[in-house]
């Protein structure tokens, strides 16, 4: 993560159900070269620490081993990703850590992921593997409790429960435990902020162009999110300008920018750590709905900074900031969505872990190193919508916004 690269030490790498190796694994330097092309974004102690948080997680709840898929859940424990979307499931004990991944991604493994053992299985029939998978973790735990999350492949689980293991499916435990960023975490998150910044001013100076497009201004912002990141984001960049800024999740579709107000939304990143944003900018004079939309989202995004901290419901804070706003003007449209948590995410979302949300729904308190996007977006559909936001961490004493730049929409 920071500017001293982390070394780290190349993996046992073995087969899977008699796969052959790959050639280059025999030979010393090339394993070396492959093992040293990306040093991890975090050090040894960070890994150790998440690992032992997850297992003593695991030990509370009675499981023996634990079988995690979720892409971001594997980076997470193991620094383990790749471009490739099939499964790759780790699997945990209270003393084994192992990656299983296609053979055609043992090179991904070498060069990102520090677990101990790799093994691998033939790319080209993945999707009979798993049951070999299955078959060799049933082995190695002996029916025990095995716990399996949300994104395990079902194959898997029907091979384990035909093997006598008892199978706890939905054990998304390893999301639980994330949800808590450490320090290093969040200052990815605030590195990822300074991107985010980039590409909203990019796509100010877009917008400011003769002819300029909904699809011109995202290119300038995926262009700035790009340019100086380590990572991609999870999801795409929205632009919607005009009445399809009104339309919750509608994006650009190459047509010119309209008078009144245009709604951005995107992340930039820093080693797959996100920071989204909401902004808004406004060609000519706003009309008086547009100005009461943007009213709304910055008061709430102002009440939601101002209240939450660390210990205080999730539902109080919802209560108070919904007070706050007071009956929202007849045909205005708001998600009630105070706030969700981001950090770590693989595509399709950064909104990629268990729900935690901050709702009048939840009564769970905030946690310090807890990080949120607050998504203060109102819409009147058919005819405008504005939103501004900021990705914050839940501090003892309160919130630190880790975007930059003011929760306003902008008049061009």
């Amino acid at each position: 993560m920071g500017s001293n690269p982390v070394t780290k030490k190349s993996p046992v790498v073995e087969p899977l159900a008699g796969c052959s190796p790959p050639g280059w694994l025999s030979d010393p330097d090339r394993l070396a070269a492959v093992a040293a092309a990306e040093p991890p974004a975090f050090p040894p102690e960070e890994y150790e620490d998440r690992l032992r948080r997850v297992r003593e997680a695991m030990a509370d709840n009675g499981l023996d081993a634990l079988l995690v898929s979720r892409p971001s859940a594997v980076e997470y424990l193991c620094g383990y990703f790749s471009a490739e979307t099939i499964p790759q499931p780790l699997f945990v004990t209270a003393h084994d850590l192992v990656l299983f991944v296609p053979d055609f991604e043992v090179g991904r493994a070498v060069a990102s992921s520090v677990a101990p053992l790799v093994r691998y299985f033939r790319y080209a029939t993945a999707h009979t593997a798993y049951a070999a998978v299955a078959e060799f973790i049933a082995h190695g735990v002996g029916g025990g409790r095995i716990g399996a999350d949300s994104r395990t492949p079902i194959t898997m689980i029907d091979v384990l429960r035909d093997a006598e293991c008892d199978v706890e499916p939905g054990s998304d435990m390893v999301d639980a435990v994330r949800i808590v960023m450490s320090p290093a975490e969040i200052e990815c998150v605030r590195i990822a902020g300074e991107s985010t910044e980039r590409g909203v001013q990019a796509a100010y100076l877009a917008a400011a162009r003769p002819g300029a497009t909904d699809a011109s201004v995202a290119a300038a912002i995926s262009g700035a999110l790009v340019e100086q990141a380590t990572s991609r984001s999870a999801w795409q960049v929205v632009v919607a300008t005009g009445n399809r800024a009104s339309i919750p999740h509608s994006t650009w579709r190459g047509v010119p920018l309209v008078e009144g107000s245009t709604f951005l939304e995107f992340a930039g990143t820093h080693h797959r750590y996100h920071a989204p944003i909401m902004r808004t900018f406004c060609k000519g004079e706003p009309s008086p709905l547009v100005s009461r939309l943007a009213g709304l989202a910055r008061e709430c995004v102002a009440g939601v900074l101002e209240t939450a901290r660390a210990g205080a419901p999730c539902d109080e804070v919802a209560r108070t900031v919904s007070k706050q706003l007071g009956t929202l003007p007849e045909g205005v449209v708001f998600h009630e969505l105070f706030g969700y948590p981001v950090g770590l995410a693989h595509p399709p979302h950064w909104m990629d872990s268990v729900p935690f949300n901050i709702t009048i729904d939840n009564p769970e308190p905030l946690r310090e190193g807890m990080v949120f996007h607050m998504p203060g977006s109102f819409r009147s559909i058919g005819e405008a919508g504005v939103g501004v936001s900021q990705t914050f961490a839940i501090t003892a004493t309160g919130t630190e916004v880790l975007t930059l730049g003011s929760a306003e929409m902008v008049q061009l």
